[in-house]
């Protein structure tokens, strides 16, 4: 059997378990403050994107979309820019 401790031992041990407990449970808080403020955070991001018009599960999507969409007119204005300045060019040699 393993040898019994003193009281001061036994006192200065319940102490130490104590202040750790007592360290982590203010931890604890902590961290539920944090989760608690990124979980409100999320809640505006969401009601924002949805306020916008999007549906949060599909915002990549909707995003690539409108990239290519963009991308698409974008093309199309260049090509007809530059089909206007040839024909420009032309009409300027006459």
């Amino acid at each position: 059997m393993a040898d019994l401790l003193s009281i001061e031992e036994l006192e200065r041990r319940i102490d130490n378990v104590r202040t750790r407990h007592q360290r982590m449970l203010r931890r604890k808080a902590e961290l539920g403050g944090e989760l608690k403020s990124k979980k409100e955070e999320l809640a505006r991001l969401i009601k924002e994107i949805q306020d916008a018009g999007y549906n949060p599960k599909t915002l990549v999507e909707d995003r690539d979309k409108a990239q290519a969409e963009l991308q698409s007119l974008l093309e199309d204005f260049e090509r007809n820019v530059q089909e206007a300045e040839q024909s420009l060019a032309e009409y300027d040699k006459r």
